[in-house]
């Protein structure tokens, strides 16, 4: 195969990656708002009374475990796609049976 065509079925994989990990790496869902706790004294001026958890949410994109997987799942469907380009082989999906060759050009 390709270096070139190698590197760009590897780059939906390798951009969701950076994206999961510069998020944080969590193996959870995505979230569109964080939780921002702060504590805050029951009594204005006097915090040995007591404190209570005060949340207030922010709107903020955080990616998940879902990225690198659908950026994997894009590679993999690129790299399919790149194998069957190239085959003139005929191509059996279930009871149909598929030519894939490349596109003609008319110049």
């Amino acid at each position: 195969m390709n270096l070139k065509i190698s590197v760009i079925c590897l780059l939906p994989l390798l951009i969701g990656l950076g994206v999961w990990v510069k998020d944080g790496a969590r193996v959870a869902f995505w979230l569109t708002s964080i939780e921002e706790r702060k504590e805050v004294p029951i009594v204005e001026g006097m915090p040995e009374l007591g404190t209570q958890t005060q949340i207030t949410w922010k709107e903020q994109f955080v990616s998940g475990i879902e990225t690198p997987l659908l950026g994997l799942i894009l590679s993999l469907g690129l790299l399919a796609f790149s194998f069957f380009e190239k085959s003139e082989v005929p191509v059996k999906l279930s009871f149909f049976v598929f030519h894939i060759q490349p596109p003609k050009v008319f110049v």
